[in-house]
């Protein structure tokens, strides 16, 4: 597969009870849902265009893009307390557009939203992917503090928190996220885009639910679950513990990446249409 530079996606507003959701589509076809993730809704959705990832993916279908609650004009922030609250306006968003028994593509922290819609909702979605998914806590294994890498800094700009995120953070892609040269009015305005992330991730255990692998073994979607192989956000450990608690599931580890997988790997796009066009049952 050839990976396709970024293109513009065609932005919209969409109205979901009393909020409003900010809609980022490309392609045509079959529908294709993307929920977002830390690297990049305020980098490329955030632009109005497509990551070559994104781009690659609208080749073969129509992608909806929703922005979360918090993210690029998107609003209900305020009704968010837990994750019940979170699938249950994702819920929502599917019925104001139509969405029945859909593919869907989840990167970190929509990958925890998207495995919590798929385990309450599974007659919404047809496969899953989980791209680097946050949400699973397994007793013994710590992350590091994504919030406290990212905080605003004078010295050092940004390089903290791409050590978190990128395999290679002082690289073209991840400076080009993450420059240091922001300024700390800039890295101020980046860290307040982050309240969404806050309102689950800031306390601890970091991004992850306790409860939530009590509940994985339910999961009758398909999935596919890809890790970058040097992500400390989504230890191996971790990862592991995803696809043996849910049935049939599997894993798929690439090599020169991290946390930020879709930024940095675009070409595992290939991963993620290869498994939503496998025969049914084959997830293999």
């Amino acid at each position: 597969m050839n990976v396709r530079p970024g293109v513009s996606a065609r932005t919209s507003t969409v109205e979901v009870g009393s909020t409003t959701v900010t809609m980022y589509r490309g392609g045509a076809g079959a529908p294709i849902v993307y929920l977002h993730g830390l690297c990049d809704a305020h980098s490329a959705l955030g632009a109005g265009e497509l990551t070559p990832f994104l781009s690659n993916v609208a080749e073969h279908g129509e992608l909806l893009a929703p922005a979360l609650p918090g993210y690029n004009g998107s609003t209900g922030l305020e009704g968010i307390q837990d994750i019940e609250d979170v699938v249950w306006h994702l819920a929502d968003v599917f019925d104001v557009l139509g969405l029945h028994e859909v593919d869907v593509v989840a990167h970190s922290l929509g990958g925890w939203f998207g495995a919590e819609l798929a385990l309450r909702r599974p007659d919404r979605v047809r496969r899953l992917v989980l791209i680097a998914p946050l949400g699973l806590h397994v007793q013994g294994i710590e992350v590091p503090s994504f919030f406290g890498a990212a905080a605003p800094r004078g010295v050092g700009g940004m390089s903290e928190v791409r050590g978190l995120l990128f395999a290679r953070p002082d690289d073209e892609v991840a400076r080009s996220v993450l420059p240091d040269d922001m300024g700390p009015d800039a890295q101020v305005r980046w860290f307040g885009g982050l309240a969404g992330a806050a309102r689950l991730g800031w306390k601890a255990p970091h991004f992850q639910s306790r409860k939530l692998s009590r509940h994985l073994p339910r999961m009758t979607v398909p999935t596919l679950l890809v890790r970058g192989e040097h992500d400390v956000l989504l230890p191996a450990d971790v990862a592991r513990a995803w696809v043996e608690a849910i049935h049939g599931a599997r894993l798929v580890e690439v090599g020169d990446a991290g946390h930020c997988l879709p930024l940095e790997r675009p070409d595992v796009a290939h991963e993620v249409l290869a498994f939503f066009s496998a025969p049914s049952g084959a997830t293999g």
